[in-house]
């Protein structure tokens, strides 16, 4: 029986170490003032980005990175004066 190979240090969307961040990182602090914001809970951004509610909470808290799409997306939804509630109705009509 053969083994498992072992993980990578990092995931492909991560920066790997010892190298500069993605311009698109976002910190754990931008990510909760941009929830406060644009008025969303943890549970409707996740929702709203398509992930589970514990990846967002994670997020939140530190615990994971935000994948760079994410981080874009509510960027881009609080630059624009887009509501949310807009975008998932839209989604869902």
């Amino acid at each position: 029986m053969t083994k498992p190979l072992p993980r990578p240090a990092f995931t492909p969307h991560l920066t790997p170490v010892n190298r500069e961040p993605s311009p698109d990182a976002m910190s754990v602090e931008e990510f909760n003032e941009l929830l406060r914001r644009l008025k969303l809970s943890r549970d409707a951004a996740a929702r709203l980005l398509g992930v589970n509610e514990r990846t967002a909470r994670r997020w939140a808290i530190g615990h994971t990175p935000i994948l760079p799409v994410a981080a874009r997306f509510l960027r881009f939804l609080d630059r624009a004066k887009i509501s949310p509630v807009t975008v998932m109705e839209t989604l869902a009509s």
